[in-house]
């Protein structure tokens, strides 16, 4: 574009430039229900959608979906295959393995990598049990000064199942950051079943890396172990103030947002006063909705100002508001529902004025697409004009100023809500129905002007008695898609402002608009023509198998011709072979690949010579990120499930009493008290109860290798490929990052072996041991170690490694359950057996024709009660869509 061409014109078309070459993918997960039991699956499905229209994504073929403990240790991760934009999957969550807590579903895809964790779905969910553990535990916290540091007490209360306080019993408890004890003591319970401990800052200096453990002696035979993450945004509430669209300006009327953050992260109702260096009042101010609010102020030049806050326990504090400007600009953005008009007003300040007229530009942009431009002379301190709404899109829309050179200079988003979305109808028969009755449903699908309209949908019904539900709290395809999507950091209650579109909650939204923002990219960056290179490449539904031949010289040297030849470990699959490149490069191209499928890969020169290496390329796998929704973490695991709780201790109850209950029990996680037998292996030498962890295989865990076993089942030990080799490397984080080595039956292996772990059946394992605190062992071992002791010993490993054959284990795509639901009307069910299932329905494939409309069915359950009906989903044109309908079981 030329240099002198119109400033407007050069925005417009870099925005254009950076919507065609990175174009923004967004990931919705639909769940059955928002928390869960032990014993569950979390029945899912995945909209992934592309750009500002929201339509469905053609561009990726794989969705990553992660589940992520407390503790940020990944505890489960799939691969599904994505197609048209839609993808579907589960996780079960057997009682063998899963503990009762915090988690966190996390979904994305590799192109979503470039824009980073910040705009993946990030959801907690809690998960709890309902047979393991008679011990109830929530944490609170207290907050209190000494001198002018704050301190932190952990409040721990214990009851039992009927909700009665556990007192007077003795607690060993540690405070822990990463593996590090920080400081360890016991405490007995009080009356109220509470004990009190100070929180102490480790190395990080963040109580957010803290762990507390603690075991209550509950009988005199056990301890029960409760492991409790600090998750605390700060130690105290924090008020930040966000003029409108930037800085104040002297001598210019502004519209100042707030908000008041707690500890927890939690929006704190706050109320004070505006002061100026004087301490004359200029504005009162009070927090309408989660802590957030509004005032107006016209600072004075020479003048400074802060507030007199009050919090609600009538504490108070002063919080300096943010410098007055002389020489600048404020732009007010108004959005008026009521006469769907958007009314813009660029305020200027006398300094600006001083040389005469200036010209400015504003563009509207909604995720690259611009909606409208504008070059204007600003000759007055005041210029309005206003915008209809209706040719703005539904979502967050960026409304930009820039100065005649082209520079940012003010900013602010709004959110429009208009009638531009799928209307859904659901309907039944009658609304009170019997246990196990047929419910016959009709779904109608209509655009916004009432046309009947195809769609893809998926629906959930719930027993809402055992699940009961905050509505206001849920992520919904609305809250995820037009609004969590493309704002940083933690919205509280992010569905309150979808559920019923008030003019009380679109002033609430606006608020939200003011205090967080819109962060897709930065202007500099945009407007100066700095290319895009994206790091992660869209990745497809099939897979190319890459990677690079060279010799063994000392500065290896790719070798042109080379022959490579791939075997899968899939029954009858057939070799494939092909012939490396100049720069010995070789593929493999459009392989489907599921997840047991593995491959060997074997290099050889042009005259079949074998000293060569194999380098295959493989995507680095994406981190844990940290939690995004800190303040979503439950610290009551009791009060958030407890009608699924009784629920499904009455189910267990009525099958343990009809003998048919199925499932294999977890074991209580407790410390007993006895002297365990002796047994000494070779290698290491490790007696039992030596390690800091001993683990055994259960014939119940599905896994097909012994590594993939290991990353599940080792929380805090990282396995992570190296970038330039065939080797793992295996880390401690919380421990300084140590390397691990690894020993099977006595034999250490060496990084480039390790990858031979997953040749490995982990029935084929007798024990596996983790090394991490014992310094005698770990002086022995050279480090912190891992030893395996097999069944068979340790001939199914390579006996020495061999660079020219290399074991690829790619992620393939991972298996999905299918729904079953019960058919009453068969003669083979028992009614003996007790149907108290909280997922009645679930259907993740239904399609609406062209003339609108579907029929499902299903049979209820025997619980009685609310039923909740969810359906949501979207059509080709990105039109989004979600009903609740709610019927009664008698």
């Amino acid at each position: 574009m030329p240099k002198n061409a119109d400033p407007v014109e050069k925005i417009v078309a870099a925005l254009q430039r950076w919507a065609d070459t990175n174009p923004q993918e967004k990931v919705y997960l639909h769940t059955d229900k928002p928390y869960y039991m032990v014993g569950d699956t979390i029945w899912f499905k995945g909209y992934v959608t592309i750009g500002s229209k929201h339509q469905l994504s053609a561009l990726s073929g794989a969705l990553y979906v992660d589940l992520i403990s407390e503790t940020d240790s990944l505890t489960r991760s799939i691969k599904l295959p994505v197609i048209s934009g839609m993808s579907k999957g589960t996780f079960v969550l057997p009682d063998s393995s899963f503990k009762e807590g915090n988690y966190r579903l996390r979904a994305y895809t590799q192109w979503m990598r470039n824009a980073g964790p910040d705009y993946y779905f990030d959801k907690v969910i809690t998960i709890g049990n309902s047979i393991v553990d008679p011990v109830f535990a929530k944490i609170d916290y207290e907050y209190g000064k000494v001198g002018d540091k704050v301190t932190t007490m952990a409040v721990i209360t214990y009851t039992n199942e009927k909700g009665e306080p556990i007192m007077n019993k003795p607690v060993n408890y540690d405070i822990r950051e990463g593996y590090n004890s920080l400081h360890l003591d016991k405490k007995s319970t009080d009356a109220n079943g509470q004990i009190k401990i100070p929180l102490q800052l480790g190395k990080s200096g963040k109580l957010g890396d803290i762990n507390l453990v603690t075991k209550i002696e509950a009988t005199t035979k056990e301890l029960t172990l409760k492991k409790f993450a600090v998750k605390l945004v700060s130690t105290q509430t924090d008020v930040q103030f966000f003029p409108e669209s930037g800085p104040l300006v002297n001598g210019v009327r502004t519209r100042v947002g707030f908000k008041a953050t707690g500890p927890n992260g939690l929006g704190v109702p706050v109320k004070g006063v505006i002061v100026d260096n004087e301490n004359k009042e200029v504005a009162i101010f009070e927090a309408l909705h989660l802590g957030m609010g509004s005032f107006r102020l016209a600072p004075e030049a020479g003048k400074t100002y802060q507030a007199k806050v009050t919090y609600p326990d009538g504490s108070e504090n002063t919080v300096k508001l943010p410098s007055a400007i002389d020489n600048g600009y404020v732009l007010g953005v108004f959005n008026n529902a009521e006469t769907d008009t958007v009314l813009v007003r660029i305020n200027a300040s006398e300094a600006v004025l001083k040389n005469g007229a200036q010209q400015v530009s504003l563009v509207v942009q909604s995720a690259g697409a611009v909606y409208f431009a504008t070059t204007m002379p600003v000759n007055k301190t005041a210029v309005s004009f206003s915008i209809p709404a209706l040719d703005l899109p539904s979502g967050i829309v960026q409304f930009t100023l820039f100065s005649a050179t082209g520079t940012p200079i003010n900013e602010r988003i709004i959110f429009v809500q208009n009638n531009d979305q799928m209307e859904l109808k659901i309907s039944t028969a009658k609304k009170t129905y019997a246990a196990r009755e047929k419910v016959e449903l009709d779904l109608q699908a209509a655009d916004f002007e009432g046309k009947p309209i195809r769609g893809n949908f998926s629906i959930s019904v719930i027993s809402e008695d055992a699940v009961p539900i905050d509505e206001a709290k849920e992520s919904t395809i609305f809250s995820q898609l037009l609004l969590s999507s493309d704002i940083k950091g933690y919205i509280e209650q992010p569905n309150y402002y979808f559920t019923d579109a008030t003019p009380d909650t679109e002033a609430n939204l606006d608020l939200l608009m003011m205090t967080q923002g819109y962060r897709r990219f930065v202007w500099k960056d945009i407007i100066g023509e700095i290319p895009f290179h994206p790091k992660f490449k869209p990745e497809k539904l099939t897979m190319d198998i890459t990677g690079t031949l060279v010799n063994l010289a000392n500065k290896p040297v790719p070798i042109s011709g080379g022959k490579i030849l791939l075997v899968s470990n899939k029954v009858g699959g057939l070799p494939l072979d092909t012939i490396t490149d100049a720069n010995g490069k070789f593929k493999f191209s459009n392989l489907l690949i599921t997840s047991e499928i593995k491959f060997s890969v074997q290099g050889r020169t042009a005259k079949n010579g074998d000293k060569v290496e194999i380098k295959m390329d493989k995507i680095r796998e994406e981190d844990i990120s940290l939690n995004p929704n800190v303040p979503d973490l439950s610290t009551d695991m009791r009060k958030v499930i407890q009608a699924s709780f009784e629920n499904n201790r009455k189910q267990d109850m009525e099958l343990t009493k009809n003998g048919q209950l199925g499932r294999t029990q977890q074991l209580k996680e407790v410390v007993i008290r006895a002297e365990k037998r002796k047994r000494v292996y070779t290698g290491l030498n490790i007696l039992d109860g030596h390690a800091d962890l001993t683990l055994r295989n259960d014939k119940t865990d599905n896994y097909l290798n012994l590594l993939d076993w290991l990353k599940f089942k080792m929380i805090g030990v990282v396995f992570k490929e190296t970038s330039n080799d065939e080797c793992y490397q295996i880390t401690m984080p919380f421990s300084r990052n140590e390397q691990v080595v690894v020993f099977v039956d006595g034999r250490k292996l060496t990084p480039c072996e390790t990858q031979d772990l997953w040749h490995i059946d982990p029935l084929d394992v007798a024990r596996v041991d983790l090394i991490r605190s014992n310094l005698a062992l770990m002086t022995m071992a050279g480090g912190p170690a891992i030893s395996v002791i097999t069944k068979r010993g340790i001939g199914q490993l390579r006996a020495t490694y061999n660079p020219s054959m290399a074991f690829f284990n790619p992620r393939g795509f991972d298996p999905a359950k299918e729904f079953y639901a019960p058919k009453y009307y068969n003669d083979g069910n028992d009614p003996r057996v007790p149907d108290l299932r909280t997922t009645i329905y679930w259907n993740p494939g239904v399609v609406v024709a062209q003339d609108g409309k579907a029929k499902l069915s299903f049979f209820n359950g025997d619980s009685k009660g609310k039923y909740r009906v969810v359906i949501e989903g979207i059509n080709a044109d990105g039109l989004l869509g979600r009903q609740v309908y709610r019927y009664e079981v008698k």
